[in-house]
């Protein structure tokens, strides 16, 4: 028997054992248990949202207060003449999306110094009202509720003189409700018939609202401050503000986020009895008419879910036959239940291991010929062509010889010069050293890459551009390893530029990480040789052997790190090099 008409024949018996129970159950019975229900959902949908609400004031709340205590706020000092801090505010608001209206700084005598609006620079601070005082783990901040001419939550931080005795004055972020708006909007959305949302503070004024409450005009008001002498988690009210007559409502408390006390906030959850019991009251109709369609709706549900369970595993056990064969190896969206796609991503995950395992066999395979070829190279070549590049230095001594004879010594000096880095790259591909690790300073590696180019660089006009923000560039490396790596990566920018571009130096810090990019303005690395572009023996430049990259990828792999190229915002190619800040940390998303 096929699975499709065994499940059929389950689904069947199934649905005809459910019908019958369900047409015993009592009217009121099941109107009690859905009341109950849906109260303890509106309730645990209170809570909820307001644990968000003050996750969400939690963040805000920090926020304003770090950054009132950054260095770059003691600028106000000096009244930002050089608009760092103003930057600095507009780089913070863009950041955070719409999260923050405005941030501004203003001193004592109120006006405002700094702000990511230019339009407000210079202007007298808005009126303000009343203040809340709050805590957060790290300090105290005030915050100002809405009101009508301002509908936004206004924190202030005090910023302290670190010169001197006293405050500067005060950083200010304007956070936009919008966002809590969304959120009680989507509550509101998220069924049929809809669930109004209202925050209150604590005098219980309607500081926020889903949308039919604000439709409604009741933002500010006190319209539902008695809701809240019930102090339980859900309760029935006999008439709403907007006009639903009874509603079913659920309530929740501030209880803060870590550390952060709260601010006596509360939230109502709440909807229509009418839309509530619906379901109750069309039930006794669908009792009726149950056993006259249960025969022919199961029977056509139960085809449709038994064809639907089916067809995936034919589909995965067609993808199994003949997917693998595919290069590369092709994904399966059949579908179906979670465990046949929990199945279908295991297989998934077994081809891109082999696909893994057959890159690093080939790549394994790249470094065993570059081995051979050192070895080869090292015995049979270095010591005759030590012997001849000799020989050509005492023959270029002589007083005798030609002028003719000169250029031909020079010739093979240069060759066998050539020919000596050559051999000495592939030894280096083939056995690279262990790095030894002391802490340096990425930045004056940098510096001294740079000067050694300098002359090659000036030849071709290319002008290097410096951006180096990660204020600790300090990592465990080799420093004449990274040397090397940073040497390929430029000279090959310069090798390949044409005269009057440029090349760019930039650095960040992440999470445990610091992250070089080498950027330039020349014809970049198309996609199709990004993956390649590391692989010993591939170049695209006219002379090149294709070593140095490789060498360069396992120099930043013996760090723990990792390399990507990519196309840098001039157009040209872009080389990322993640460094871990820590001996034992791996690097591995350093780049991303």
């Amino acid at each position: 028997m096929s699975i499709a008409r065994l499940l059929l024949i389950a689904f069947l018996l199934l649905n005809f054992l459910a019908s019958a129970l369900l047409a015993g159950l009592s009217f009121f019975a099941s109107r009690q248990a859905l009341a109950a229900e849906i109260g303890l959902n509106l309730g645990q949908d209170a809570a909820m949202l307001m644990e968000q609400i003050d996750m969400l004031m939690f963040e805000r709340l920090q926020n304003v207060h770090s950054w009132s205590h950054l260095d770059i706020m003691q600028e106000a000092r000096l009244g930002d003449v050089d608009k760092r801090l103003a930057g600095f505010l507009a780089e913070i608001r863009d950041g955070y999306g719409d999260a923050y209206r405005e941030v501004f700084y203003a001193d004592p005598a109120g006006k405002v110094v700094a702000s990511s609006d230019p339009g407000r620079i210079g202007q007298p601070l808005p009126v303000q009202g009343a203040w809340v005082e709050t805590r957060v783990p790290i300090g105290e901040v005030f915050l100002r509720l809405p009101t009508a001419d301002a509908m936004d939550l206004l924190v202030r931080a005090p910023v302290d003189n670190r010169y001197g005795p006293g405050l500067i004055g005060d950083l200010y972020g304007a956070v936009d409700l919008a966002g809590i708006f969304r959120l009680f909007d989507r509550t509101e959305r998220s069924e049929p018939g809809g669930k109004r949302v209202a925050l209150l503070d604590r005098e219980g004024r309607l500081i926020a609202a889903s949308e039919s409450l604000r439709r409604h005009g009741l933002l500010l008001g006190d319209a539902f401050a008695a809701w809240r002498e019930g102090g339980g988690t859900q309760s029935v009210h006999g008439a709403a503000p907007a006009g639903q007559g009874p509603v079913l409502a659920g309530y929740a408390v501030s209880r803060g986020h870590q550390g952060y006390p709260g601010l006596g906030w509360s939230l109502l959850v709440f909807q229509s009895t009418e839309q509530a019991f619906r379901p109750i009251r069309n039930l006794l109709w669908l009792f009726s008419l149950a056993f006259l369609l249960t025969g022919l709706l199961a029977g056509i549900a139960a085809r449709i879910v038994a064809r639907r369970i089916a067809r995936p595993l034919v589909g995965l056990r067609d993808w199994a036959r003949s997917g693998v064969q595919a290069a590369p190896p092709v994904r399966s969206d059949s579908g179906g239940t979670r465990e046949v796609r929990e199945l279908g991503a295991a297989f998934g995950q077994m081809l891109d291991h082999l696909e893994q395992s057959r890159q690093q066999v080939i790549h394994a395979a790249k470094l065993a010929v570059v081995g051979e070829m050192a070895a080869i190279m090292a015995h049979e070549v270095r010591t005759p062509l030590g012997v001849l590049h000799t020989s050509a230095q005492m023959l270029r001594r002589e007083p005798e010889l030609s002028p003719e004879g000169r250029e031909m010594t020079r010739f093979i000096l240069d060759e066998s010069t050539r020919l000596e880095r050559l051999v000495s790259t592939l030894l280096e591909c083939a056995r690279p050293r262990p790095p030894k690790r002391l802490p340096q300073d990425v930045h004056a590696i940098l510096r001294r890459v740079a000067e050694l180019l300098a002359a090659q660089a000036r030849k071709k006009s290319i002008a290097f551009e410096w951006q180096l923000d990660a204020q600790d560039a300090v990592v465990p490396c080799d420093e004449e390893l990274l040397m090397q790596v940073f040497l390929n990566l430029i000279l090959n920018a310069i090798q390949i530029l044409s005269p009057g571009s440029r090349i760019g130096l930039r650095s960040r810090r992440g999470e445990g990480r610091l992250v070089v990019e080498v950027i330039d303005d020349g014809p970049g690395v198309p996609v199709e040789h990004r993956l390649r572009v590391f692989d010993p023996f591939f170049t695209q430049r006219e002379g090149g052997i294709g070593l140095g990259l490789a060498v360069t990828r396992q120099i930043v792999e013996a760090h723990g790190g990792g390399i990507e190229v990519s196309q840098s915002v001039w157009g040209g190619a872009a080389f990322a090099v993640g460094l871990p800040c820590s001996g034992g940390a791996s690097c591995e998303e350093a780049i991303r």
